[in-house]
């Protein structure tokens, strides 16, 4: 049986989908940004957005009882894949093991506003 994941913790999306699904341990997630919950706005600095996506997927992963450790894929959409420079010091921070880092993909995506970057994960967690 499928379970959806929603943080109170993470900014809603404007459509009517969970931040994430698990069904027999696999979860995939929706697109998570940098959006602050608060605000609701993208911070400005390119930085600070980015990691705050990563803040966001952490608050994901909680709420399935899951971390960092058990994520599998990283799929990175960005308005301008030069921003993977922003990525990199937090990945390295959160995955610092070469033998022991999910996998990683970047694409070039058509995001709206002020959004420059989207995680979509996947991760194998306990039913």
């Amino acid at each position: 049986m499928r379970k959806s994941i929603n943080s109170t913790e993470v900014h809603r999306h404007k459509n009517p989908i969970p931040h994430a699904s698990i069904i027999k341990g696999l979860m995939v997630s929706s697109a998570i940004s940098g959006i602050d919950n608060k605000t609701g706005n993208y911070p400005k600095e390119k930085n600070t957005q980015i990691e705050e996506a990563f803040n966001n997927m952490h608050k994901i992963l909680k709420e399935a009882k899951a971390d960092f450790k058990d994520v599998l894929k990283v799929d990175l959409y960005f308005n301008d894949k030069s921003d993977r420079k922003y990525v990199n010091p937090i990945w390295m921070k959160l995955f610092p093991d070469d033998n022991n880092m999910p996998a990683r993909h970047s694409h070039l995506a058509s995001l709206d506003g002020d959004c420059i970057m989207q995680i979509v994960f996947t991760a194998v967690v306990s039913s």
